[in-house]
């Protein structure tokens, strides 16, 4: 395991302006919403419209499926008897490659960062995690020693998607480039990416594709990072198909028109190769 030093740039992403609504893995259904260059987006800064967390998982020497199936069945029941309805959940696992650094990705999707800071007080002091522990010994451990390895960001969702029980996500690790801000990435999304999308779309009705951007939350500490994320990063940009087949399908039609979209993301900022998950639906919001 790697630890390096993150010096993260406290970015004033509340700047970025996106005027756009949309959902999550595990978030509740709503009507879908696209950037267009005609958005009546807002002069104001606007705050995130989700508070998203990932927590490294290992697998225990007790592990199977079926046991970590039935520690998640009892992990939904008792967060839910705690208030925490609204709370999604998602894993996700790495789809071609693998990491020394865990066996998978559990995602908590909350509403915002205050209902984090209420849920995990309230979920630490409730001794359901003791619990877990005591019904099903060494199965798996989720957020390192010390919950060192949890990692939250800042989630601003841009284009909502109906997910099914499974899914596939892809993550890039993405710094600006000299010169370029948030700004840039606004005019990108609402220009560029808006017009690649409305095509997309018009030629697949029924995509399941979504896309947000994630800005880091760290402490300015030494943290964990796994293998090909860079030692800092600016934001990520996350896709998402709810339908796992249509990701091709995607790939397929940036390559036949969506270079110039291409272009114009590379002018804002340089992105890592993006690493892909297979995800499955852990708990859905109600």
């Amino acid at each position: 395991k790697n630890k390096r030093e993150i010096s993260m740039r406290r970015i004033m992403f509340l700047f970025l302006v996106f005027g756009l609504l949309a959902c999550s893995p595990a978030e509740r259904p709503a009507d879908k919403s696209v950037a267009t260059p005609e958005s009546n987006a807002s002069e104001t800064a606007p705050e995130p419209n989700m508070y998203v967390e990932y927590l490294w998982c290992s697998n225990g020497e007790n592990y199977s499926k079926e046991a970590a199936d039935a520690r998640n069945a009892i992990w939904v029941d008792e967060v839910n008897s705690l208030g925490m309805k609204d709370l999604g959940a998602s894993e996700i696992t790495p789809l071609g490659w693998s990491s020394e650094n865990f066996d998978r990705v559990s995602v908590l999707f909350w509403e915002n960062k205050e209902a984090r800071d209420a849920g995990w007080d309230a979920y630490l002091s409730s001794g359901i995690e003791e619990k877990l522990n005591e019904a099903y010994p060494d199965v798996e451990t989720c957020g390192g020693e010390d919950w060192a390895n949890v990692y939250p960001t800042n989630s601003y969702q841009i284009r909502q998607v109906d997910l099914s029980d499974s899914f596939t996500v892809g993550y890039q690790f993405c710094n600006f480039n000299e010169g370029k801000s948030p700004e840039d990435l606004r005019a990108f999304i609402r220009g560029p990416w808006a017009d690649f999308l409305a095509r997309y779309e018009s030629e697949n009705p029924t995509t399941t594709f979504g896309t947000s951007v994630n800005v880091p939350d760290f402490d300015d500490e030494a943290v964990e990072v796994h293998e090909g994320v860079p030692d800092t990063f600016d934001y990520l940009w996350v896709n998402l198909w709810g339908d796992p087949s249509q990701r091709e399908m995607g790939w397929a039609a940036v390559a036949e028109y969506g270079q110039d979209m291409m272009q114009a993301a590379n002018e804002t900022a340089t992105c890592a190769e993006e690493q892909v998950w297979t995800g499955k639906r852990i708990k859905t919001r109600t």
